[in-house]
């Protein structure tokens, strides 16, 4: 007797799922998408440096490496870039087999310090390129704009994205003598997220300013697929911009 009013409790509890799902199907509704990107002017820059010591034993080149970031740090403090803004990134020693000296052990080994500086003036990413040009070093590369608000901007780009959604339905069933009514459900269909124009190419001292006579025009900028584009900010002096995507579903309830 118990197992037969299980089996009728469970055929009931069934009925009644499908028949609420029927009846939510016959309701009226009304599903479109919302996508926005925002954009905004970039107010971080960073870029990475390379230093190489020589020297006839592998401690001579380390300390000749270290000298000369030690320099390049102190210029680059007089021109504004901070103690927070400078940090190394990456370090490698070994056999020196490019550029031996001939007939000598003094540039038998070779040490490679690569250090990042990162600012909040792109005005000041300029005069740190002509100093580090000056200074002879190895290359320059990994020229990046950034926002410091990143995730500011991805919440804003989120309640766009949602407006915008509101924003269809109103005029597709106000079009069509509905109105639009509760939602009945929200689906994220391309999660949001951030992109930056940027340099990441290398560029080495004797020829930095001419290959890469304006430092501040990006040569390439991340492609994505984009949704429909609602708002663009205009761009200050460098015109670096970073943008951040949503694309939001949502189905309505008509009344």
């Amino acid at each position: 007797m118990t197992r037969i009013l299980s089996l009728f409790a469970c055929s009931f509890i069934i009925t009644v799922i499908v028949f609420a799902q029927q009846t939510n199907l016959q309701q009226p509704q009304i599903t479109v998408n919302g996508s926005v990107e925002l954009k905004e002017v970039a107010d971080q820059a960073s870029l990475t440096f390379s230093v190489k010591g020589v020297g006839p034993s592998l401690r001579l080149a380390v300390q000749h490496a270290t000298e000369k970031m030690e320099q390049l740090r102190t210029q680059l403090g007089e021109v504004g870039v901070g103690p927070n803004q400078f940090s190394t990134s990456n370090f490698y020693s070994g056999v020196n087999f490019g550029d031996k000296a001939f007939l000598s052990s003094s540039r038998d080994y070779r040490a490679i310090i690569t250090a990042e500086v990162k600012v909040d003036s792109l005005r000041l990413i300029q005069v740190i390129l002509y100093s580090l040009a000056d200074a002879e070093v190895e290359n320059v590369s990994n020229i990046k704009f950034l926002y410091k608000d990143e995730l500011g901007l991805r919440r804003r780009a989120r309640v766009a994205a949602a407006t915008k959604a509101r924003e269809k339905a109103d005029d597709i069933a106000k079009a069509l003598g509905a109105s639009v009514a509760e939602v009945i459900q929200i689906e994220e269909i391309q999660i949001n997220y951030t992109y930056r124009t940027e340099n990441s190419n290398t560029f080495y001292p004797t020829s930095i300013l001419q290959q890469y006579p304006n430092p501040f025009n990006s040569v390439r900028v991340n492609t994505v697929d984009k949704p429909d584009i609602d708002e663009s900010r205009g761009s200050e002096l460098f015109a670096q911009t970073v943008s951040a995507q949503s694309q939001v579903r949502v189905t309505f309830k008509l009344k």
